[in-house]
């Protein structure tokens, strides 16, 4: 086949020529190579489904150890690769391209896949062992599985030996454990005997503290008699007081059943009296274990079987008399001869009602010692009485001669509130004719002011008048002589006529406002000082707080801050005129206005960044009057800053006259003094201190709106009601 042949051939593929090779061409349609095309392809496809068979049947007998979906691909492509040499056969007679492409395509894509999958399985594969080695590996296992059987036979027999020696470890240790048990048992019976000496020892020192600490008995017997009802599990424990001629009373007990009760009764008995009191007295100790067993009179069983009685313990309590000298413990020690130097004054005793019980050695000890700490408490208690008796004399001289010395006392101290008095009252009225005369300074000065101002601003209208009349006689003269002579014309060009038009209206402006301002402070200085109102009546409080407020405006403008302090004004417009005296109220708000004024500027000097701010807020509150039987109206003024504050260890007494935080020279202290002079005493108001919840100073003033007395004569007047200023230069100081 030469060049030209393939070029036309791949033209034919590639380029899509129509000029296609009939159906069949290609095989000349010669019998025998017809023949055989059919008979190699159909034995080829027998092959290729026989053989997917035989891997499948070897897949599954090797499933446990090959992947099974590896010779399902295997099988699916030899299938399709039968299907596609039946397809040749097809196509011999029938031109089914489409379906042998499709078939071709299918085949394609499955040897693709299962190319692909043979690449991920080849290291499984690899990794299968080859025969030989198969087989060293069973001859290894076999030489394992006989050495294993050597070691279950040793194991065997060591089960063996260990089942014998664990028989004769069991019986050593029956043995050990019963000789445990015996030890674990005495032990035992050692702990509740520690126990019983433990909780002995717990009431013992319960009751030696409650002996040394208490006066009072009766709570101290009752307590003991729980404790050792408690202690020794009986039913019943009482304390049997004895009268002198031996006969008693149940004074304390405790039952367990309130049924056993037999609290205040009383037995005489001539028996015990004439028999047994004199044993008891000797440090006698009756223990009954079971009283229809023991050794008793039949009358004593029977007294104690109509008591519910079944074992009983009776321990004398017993106190030495003061003339014995005699140890109290060697006395115990003989229970039989005990010298009658010892006075019985009852019996403590425990009874068992429900059964019969035996008493050991430890408890009879213990109520013993008990009985003993009862004795010397009771000792004790004759001998404290005796001592408060004599303390109670003495105490009563020590009254008489406390008495004279606290008459002495008051009247020094009455000396002292009266010498106290006295330099307040000096100081107060210094301060107030000082301050006095400085208010009618002011008043005078405002006064003085006051008519050239009112001379000045009534000529300013006339001024104003007569300048427009002269620029319109100049206006009209340039009309009619628009061209004046030579010196008219130089001498407007000196005076700057024009300019003199327009700036002269504006002077006049700014003297008529300077003028207003000055009016306005007259009227300012006049309201504060307020001279001619002196005498109760009914204001604006709210124009007494701006007359202030102006007062102080230099100081809110200028401050030793170097900003402005900001004021903010609250005003409740319910507030109707309040009844007061305008000129002293005035004065306790300036002293109030001053002192926060001065307690932002010290803040100041210790911390830059801040914003000063002053707050005013009024309110309108009602309530009950002191007679119960209407409504009070109080006007409430709070005034807030947030200044340096107050230490709280001063806060008492920051409206005592003369004292004062300030330096020697800066304050005379008596600016919040006044104050509260004015508002409590003179309009019977309330002024107090308090701190908000951001930190801040609050001073809260409240006064009545209606004063409950006829005129001011009713009482009298404590403070001046001029301006209350410590210096010219200086405002009442902040304490």
């Amino acid at each position: 086949m030469d060049l030209q042949k393939i070029k036309e051939i791949f033209e034919a593929i590639v380029l899509g020529s129509q000029s296609y090779m009939p159906h069949g061409h290609c095989y000349l349609w010669q019998t025998p190579l017809v023949g055989l095309h059919v008979v190699s392809d159909s034995l080829i496809a027998i092959a290729y489904f026989s053989i997917p068979a035989m891997l499948m049947y070897f897949a599954y007998q090797r499933r446990k150890f090959l992947p099974i979906s590896i010779f399902l691909m295997f099988g699916a492509f030899i299938i399709l690769c039968g299907l596609g040499h039946l397809l040749e056969v097809w196509t011999l007679w029938y031109g089914a391209y489409w379906l042998a492409g499709i078939e071709k395509a299918l085949t394609a894509l499955i040897s693709c896949y299962t190319a692909v999958s043979l690449v991920n399985l080849l290291p499984q594969f690899l990794s299968l062992r080859s025969p030989d080695e198969l087989e060293r590996i069973n001859q290894q296992l076999q030489q394992e599985v006989s050495s294993r059987e050597l070691i279950a036979q040793e194991l065997a027999q060591i089960n063996q030996n260990l089942e014998a020696r664990i028989a004769d470890r069991t019986v050593e240790l029956q043995t050990k454990n019963t000789q445990l048990m015996r030890e674990i048992q005495e032990r035992q019976s050692i702990e509740q005997s520690l126990a019983q000496r433990l909780a002995c020892e717990q009431i013992f020192s319960k009751t030696l503290q409650r002996v040394w600490t208490t006066a009072d008995f009766e709570p101290l017997f009752q307590t003991l008699v729980q404790d050792v009802r408690e202690f020794l599990q009986v039913d019943r424990v009482l304390i049997f007081q004895l009268n002198s001629d031996f006969s008693g009373a149940v004074s304390t007990e405790s039952v367990s059943d309130p049924s056993l009760s037999l609290l205040g009764q009383s037995f005489v008995d001539p028996c015990f009296q004439e028999k047994h009191a004199p044993l008891y007295q000797a440090g006698r100790i009756c223990m009954i274990e079971d009283i229809e067993v023991s050794s008793l009179q039949e009358c004593h069983r029977e007294f104690l079987r109509s008591l519910r009685v079944r074992s009983n313990l009776v321990i004398p309590i017993l106190w030495k008399s003061e003339s014995s000298h005699l140890d109290w413990q060697e006395s115990l020690g003989d229970q039989t001869s005990t010298p009658a130097t010892f006075y019985l004054w009852g019996l403590l005793i425990a009874q068992s009602c429900q059964r019969a019980r035996s008493w050991d050695n430890l408890e009879v000890e213990a109520l013993q010692q008990l009985s003993l700490q009862l004795g010397i408490a009771l000792r004790q208690s004759k001998l404290m009485n005796r001592l408060q008796e004599e303390l109670q004399e003495k105490q009563q001289t020590a009254l008489a001669l406390q008495a004279s010395e606290q008459e002495a006392r008051q009247q020094a101290a009455s000396l002292a509130t009266t010498l106290n008095q006295l330099q307040a009252t000096q100081a107060q009225l210094v301060q107030s004719e000082k301050l006095a005369s400085l208010g009618k300074m002011v008043g005078g000065i405002a006064h003085e002011i006051n008519n050239p101002l009112s001379f000045i601003y009534g000529n300013l209208t006339h001024a104003q008048e007569y300048s427009n009349q002269v620029f319109q006689g100049l206006d009209l003269y340039q009309q009619h002589y628009p061209n004046p002579v030579n010196p008219i014309a130089q001498w407007l060009s000196d005076v700057e006529f024009e300019f003199l038009r327009v700036d002269f209206p504006k002077l006049l402006t700014s003297m008529k406002n300077g003028a207003d301002r000055i009016r306005e402070i007259v009227l300012l200085l006049r309201n504060f000082s307020r001279l001619d109102e002196s005498e109760l009546k009914s204001v604006d409080i709210h124009d007494g707080i701006n007359s202030t407020l102006s007062i102080l405006t230099e100081r809110f403008l200028e401050s030793t801050c170097g900003q402005v302090i900001q004021s903010h004004c609250a005003y409740d417009r319910d507030i109707p005129t309040v009844e007061c005296y305008p000129g002293l109220l005035n004065q306790a708000l300036f002293n109030l206005f001053s002192n926060a004024l001065d307690a932002i500027e010290e803040r100041c000097r210790l911390q830059e960044m801040f914003v000063p701010m002053v707050k005013v807020e009024t309110r309108l509150i009602c309530q009950q009057h002191a007679n119960g039987l209407t409504l009070q109206r109080f006007a409430q003024i709070q005034i807030t800053d947030n200044g340096s504050g107050i230490d709280p260890a001063l806060a008492d007494k920051i409206f005592d006259p003369f004292f004062t935080t300030k330096p020697i020279g800066q304050g005379t202290g008596m600016g919040l003094a006044n104050a509260y002079q004015i508002i409590v005493k003179r309009h019977h108001g309330e002024l107090w201190y308090q701190v908000n919840e951001q930190g801040q100073t609050q001073f809260v003033v409240k006064i009545p709106i209606e004063q409950y007395f006829s005129s001011p004569a009713a009482t009298e007047r404590s403070v001046s009601p001029a301006l209350t200023i410590d210096s010219l230069s200086s405002f009442a100081p902040r304490t």
